[in-house]
Formats: structure tokens, sequence, C-alpha cells
């Protein structure tokens, strides 16, 4: 009995120690990117798999106010129309954030929520509206403006924002991160020419989401 304890301390020491090692040099890794440095090329803030992209007008967001009321807040100031691609992230992805281009952060907010699987979704869209989310809303030197959701997963329970109100960022900084499962959407206006696709695993930092035009 006492050598079954032994191995069974053993065993929880072990699986202990991967976790927190797992968690330490895998997880929270931050790899070097190949950041374009073009603005007129939206980058994808986040690494994981593209599950939903949407185009939206006002007559859309009539349609949808009264289930995904969300969308509408999330839009009203980017634009009158655009698109909002999800991107869904498992444990395997880099969990943090870039700016997806050069900018100015306009606002930050915070709102409270649940904790559901992101990766069980019962939406078209891919997106646990109820989730704890933090949106970051940016606008770029020729007026175009962007936001950027971090939304909170069943593991994930802590959302880190690295960026403030008045600061200029760079495409490809680091402006936050979500720890574990979870999603991030982003919400273009409607000069934007998407250049991604259901399905791609798109990397932060590197892959473009979408080509913006001038208005």
């Amino acid at each position: 009995m006492k050598k079954f304890l032994k191995y069974l301390l053993l065993l929880i020491v072990a699986i202990v120690l991967f976790c927190g090692l797992f968690y330490k040099f895998w997880f929270l890794r931050q790899p070097a990117r190949n950041v374009p440095h073009d603005n007129h090329l939206f980058i994808s803030p986040a690494n994981g798999v593209v599950v939903s992209i949407t185009r939206w007008d006002k007559d859309y967001l009539a349609v949808t106010k009264g289930k995904y009321g969300l969308i509408t807040t999330w839009a009203a100031d980017v634009d009158t129309a655009g698109y909002m691609v999800s991107i869904q992230m498992d444990p395997t992805h880099v969990h943090y954030q870039r700016s997806p281009l050069d900018a100015k952060i306009l606002a930050h907010v915070h709102s409270k929520g649940n904790f559901n699987n992101a990766l069980k979704s019962d939406n078209p869209y891919g997106i646990r509206f109820e989730n704890e989310h933090n949106e970051i809303l940016i606008e770029t030197p020729d007026s175009n403006k962007y936001k950027i959701i971090q939304i909170a997963g069943f593991v994930a329970r802590r959302i880190e924002d690295y960026v403030v109100p008045g600061q200029d960022v760079k495409q490809g900084d680091v402006i936050g991160l979500i720890k574990l499962g979870s999603q991030v959407t982003v919400i273009l206006p409607h000069n934007t020419t998407i250049k991604t696709k259901l399905g791609e695993t798109v990397t932060d930092g590197e892959s473009v989401i979408g080509e913006v035009t001038a208005r």
C-alpha cells in the first residue's frame, strides 16, 4: 500500500510539473512573426481557425437585433456596413493578440459574462456572445476604424489587455492575451476586401484577413 501511495504521489507531482512546464514554455510562447508592415493589409490579431465570415449592414443588423443584438453593439462605432470575422483558438495555438494595423487605441471596454465552451457554440457565427469579453476599438491614420474582441472560453477565465486609450500601436505589436481556449472576433469596415476563408488557420501578426481600400 505504501509503495502504491508513493507511485501515486510521484505521478501527481509529474503531472503537475508537466502542466506547469506546458503552460510556461508552450502555452505562453510568443514566437517572432514576419509582420508585413503594410497598412493596406489587415493582419490577423490572433492564431487560430477562421470559423465565420459575416457581411453586415444596417438591414442585416436590424434582422439580427433580436437574437444577436451584441453584433449591433460591436459594429456601431466601426461603420454602417462591413465584415465580422471570428477566429477560434484551442490550447495549442498562440494566445497573444497583436495589432492588425498601425493605429491609435480609441477605447477598450470589458464586459463580464459566462465562461461557456468556445468550441461548442450553437449559432452560425461560432461566437459565444454570452461569454466575458473585451472590446478594443482602434483607428488608423486614414480614419478607418476596426474592433478586436477578445472572448473568454470554458477554460480561459482571464483576458489581459495591454493597451490604453490614446496609445499608438504598430502593426504586429502585442496588445493582449487570452489564457487557454478562447476566441477573437474582428469587426472591419465596408472598404475591406476579405482575403481569408472559412476553415483557414491564421497566424497572429502574419496572415492577411483583409485588404483595405480607399473609402
